[in-house]
């Protein structure tokens, strides 16, 4: 776990409520201690901790585990502006995420979410950017590629980023290429369909890279 701090409230002195970022789960698929997909997790010491942060604007929640994540959506603060989950999580009902009417970005990791799903999301009025985040080619396009027409309806959507990821981003260049060419997408500007090497200090550890993205992220 990993957070860090806001200003103080005043109307809350508890060191929880200085929370403004938070990663919740494994930083490396590689090293994930305790915090495996499988693993027990302490669920309702979880929500505890995020009901005691309303400052919190950033949050992450990875490798819980699909089954945990009803109980664990509901706990997710009112504040939350940005939203990154997976992989594999259970279903993303934006209707129902507390969250949902100020969050401006949402990252999933190697998820197949429906047509609906998407669709509720892109066309929120709060949400700004969507990023899909994939660890290898496989099932890019059929989870993403064909699923995409709902974003040229969405009149709040700034951008919609795809990252295929391989052991290089000449791999995964041509992996995205490949996967447009068999599924007939036309790509348009808010589509943004990004290729990277999943590698990571010698191996191949692409939680790793996307922790990377959320300190750059949340410290910009």
């Amino acid at each position: 776990m990993h957070a860090s701090d806001a200003t103080p409230n005043e109307h809350d002195p508890t060191p929880a409520s200085l929370i403004c970022r938070l990663w919740i789960g494994p930083t490396s698929s590689v090293d994930q201690g305790d915090l495996s997909y499988n693993a027990p997790w302490p669920i309702p010491a979880i929500c505890n901790i995020l009901a005691r942060c309303p400052s919190l604007h950033s949050l992450a929640l990875m490798n819980a585990h699909q089954k945990c994540w009803p109980r664990l959506s509901l706990a997710i603060p009112r504040a939350v502006r940005a939203l990154w989950i997976g992989p594999v999580h259970g279903k993303a009902d934006w209707r129902y995420l507390p969250c949902a009417p100020s969050a401006r970005e949402f990252l999933t990791m190697d998820t197949y979410m429906t047509q609906d799903e998407l669709r509720q999301i892109v066309l929120s009025p709060s949400i700004r950017r969507v990023r899909r985040f994939f660890s290898s080619p496989v099932g890019v396009g059929l989870y993403t590629l064909d699923q995409l027409a709902c974003v040229e309806q969405a009149p709040w959507l700034e951008s919609f980023e795809l990252v295929c990821c391989s052991a290089t981003k000449e791999e995964a260049a041509v992996a995205l290429e490949e996967a447009v060419r068999v599924h007939g997408y036309e790509p348009t500007a808010r589509v943004v369909l990004t290729p990277r090497s999943n590698m990571h200090g010698g191996r191949r550890d692409p939680l790793a890279l996307l922790f990377e993205d959320w300190v750059d992220a949340t410290c910009a």
